[in-house]
């Protein structure tokens, strides 16, 4: 499980859903939730997000793993973003 702050949903979102296998959000008092390709919990985050978003989320596949901590080495940002950042803490 990683917990991560991030700042930047939408490209958060672009990568996990270009994983190969599943990324679920863990909740508290809840089943885990399927991140990948969920327009309805991923559109409900993003309409939410207030500066940093802190998430709890589990993959598959130790690709997947290494893909959302790359996200996080380069703080979320696009190419054409100058701005924000994002931590990951791995558990």
């Amino acid at each position: 499980m990683m917990k991560i702050n991030v700042t930047n949903l939408k490209r958060f979102f672009e990568i996990v859903n270009t994983c190969e296998g599943s990324v679920k959000l863990i909740v508290s008092e809840r089943e885990p939730e399927e991140l990948r390709g969920n327009s309805f919990v991923q559109n409900l985050l993003l309409e939410t997000q207030n500066g940093v978003t802190k998430l709890s989320v589990e993959t598959s596949s130790a690709r997947d793993t290494i893909r959302l901590i790359r996200f996080m080495m380069e703080d979320g940002k696009s190419l054409d973003e100058t701005t924000g950042s994002s931590r990951i803490y791995a558990a």
